[in-house]
């Protein structure tokens, strides 16, 4: 037999070879116990248990949160902890840029159009925040040349409507009356956020939305509010029901308001109501 042959004969024999594991009592050396055990029965047992442990270990961390913990394992975008943590930051963003939009629309109405304390008073966005009335120059009663900038904005009809009383400056009627049909919605003009939305004895229900480009739309007389302050509106939106509430209304009807950069301007050279 050649050599190669014999030697691999005699591993083989040794593998099948038969071992005796005694187990015998520490005190009197008495036999407990007895197993018969190959060597290769052995390397089997071995192979088995160590395959079973490696299935253990592998489903532990594949069907369990435990694989979070390793680094690199998995899209960090299937988290749901992640998920749930960049819903949070979306939403502080659009609250962060919501009150940026809210702030710049207060400074534009606090410092917009204050030049001359010689003539009228304008009691209209100026009595938002209890913001004390200032004075304009009556020559700011015609639009600006800035004004013109608004002829690039697309607006919503707020109501459809008769205009029963047309932008008056000289009489303090700062907007446009619309008569529409009772609990007809009033719609929000363009994007925006909802600056101030309440209640006032003279002028019933009334919002406040600031848009981009400075531009602040006013509602008022309304018999239900739709929208709370701070609240995202978007155009064509529903933010209030027509109505007839407050001290200066005489019947249902919508009293409207536009303004650019802190000065009123007329609606109806921008929108279509009837």
């Amino acid at each position: 037999m050649p050599d190669g042959l014999q030697i691999k004969r005699k591993l083989w024999d040794r593998l099948r070879d038969t071992y005796r594991i005694s187990i015998l009592d520490d005190e009197n050396l008495e036999e407990v116990g007895s197993y018969n055990l190959s060597l290769l029965s052995f390397y089997i047992l071995i192979s088995v248990l160590a395959l079973l442990l490696s299935v253990l270990v592998i489903s532990f961390i594949v069907f369990t949160p435990v694989k979070r913990l390793i680094p690199g394992y998995g899209d960090i975008s299937d988290n749901k902890k992640f998920i749930e943590l960049s819903k949070k930051v979306d939403e502080l963003e659009k609250e962060v840029d919501a009150y940026d939009t809210y702030t710049a629309g207060l400074k534009n109405m606090l410092t917009g159009g204050i030049y001359n304390s010689s003539v009228e008073k304008i009691d209209s966005v100026a009595e938002l925040k209890n913001i004390r009335p200032e004075l304009v120059n009556q020559a700011d009663v015609m639009e600006t040349k800035r004004a013109k900038e608004l002829d690039f904005l697309k607006f919503a009809t707020p109501v459809t409507g008769k205009v029963s009383a047309s932008f008056q400056p000289s009489v303090q009627h700062y907007g446009v009356d619309i008569v529409a049909a009772r609990d007809t919605p009033i719609k929000s003009i363009m994007d925006g956020v909802v600056i101030n939305a309440d209640q006032s004895v003279n002028t019933g229900n009334c919002v406040y939305i600031q848009h981009n480009k400075n531009v602040v739309s006013v509602y008022k007389h309304n018999s239900v509010l739709l929208v709370k302050t701070g609240d995202i509106v978007k155009t064509g939106q529903a933010v209030a029901i027509i109505g007839n509430s407050g001290e200066l209304s005489t019947g249902p009807h919508l009293h409207f308001e536009m303004w650019y950069d802190g000065k009123y301007v007329n609606p109806e050279n921008y929108i279509t109501f009837q």
